[in-house]
């Protein structure tokens, strides 16, 4: 649980976008955005119980259309980010839509091979013998509980700092360093071997 905790506490893709969201459409599309990267680790938990995930190690060809793939996925979601960020946006009434950031939150995580790695490389270290499956549930449960509760409180905070202090302008520069940021993960994750 140590490593779960560790691997959520540091910052990434997961915390960047949530923080977006957050602060460009308030703490629901925050939590939408959180709701999203949770259920990639249930994903991940489905893809491990089912002996799928390995098809990423075993099959080179695979592993490369994911990783082209989220590669992919990441540069047009920062595109889209640095391109909204460009233009100034009107508070109005209108409910957020809150479909987009949990998709984003989803395929930001399901896309990602490096997350699938990572499940890889270190459950077996904790998880052998006849309980193995249910000890690598019970490690991907943790893992998502600790994600929710942390980008909960990111959620939490980029909304309260919208409301409180932040200006229209200074959340736009939050989106546009976001979305800068994706692009360039976009770009490492399509040269990762």
């Amino acid at each position: 649980s140590a490593l779960a905790l560790i691997v959520t506490l540091t910052p990434g893709p997961d915390t960047l976008l949530v923080a977006a969201h957050g602060a460009r459409g308030g703490i629901r599309a925050g939590m939408a955005a959180v709701g999203g990267i949770v259920t990639g680790v249930v994903w991940y938990g489905s893809l491990i119980a089912f002996g799928a995930l390995s098809i990423l190690v075993a099959v080179p060809a695979v592993f490369l259309a994911v990783k082209i793939a989220g590669a992919l996925y990441l540069a047009w979601l920062g595109i889209n980010m640095i391109r909204g960020a460009l233009k100034p946006k009107q508070e109005d009434a209108k409910p957020v839509d809150l479909k987009q950031p949990f998709a984003q939150g989803f395929f930001t995580n399901a896309l990602n091979p490096k997350v699938a790695l990572f499940y890889l490389a270190a459950l077996p270290q904790f998880a052998s013998g006849p309980d193995a499956p249910a000890i690598g549930v019970m490690l991907l449960a943790i893992h998502a509980v600790f994600g929710f509760v942390w980008l909960s409180f990111i959620a939490f905070a980029a909304s309260r700092a919208r409301t409180l202090v932040w200006k229209s302008t200074v959340v736009r520069w939050l989106e546009g360093a976001v979305g800068a940021f994706f692009v360039g993960v976009a770009g490492r994750l399509a040269l990762a071997q």
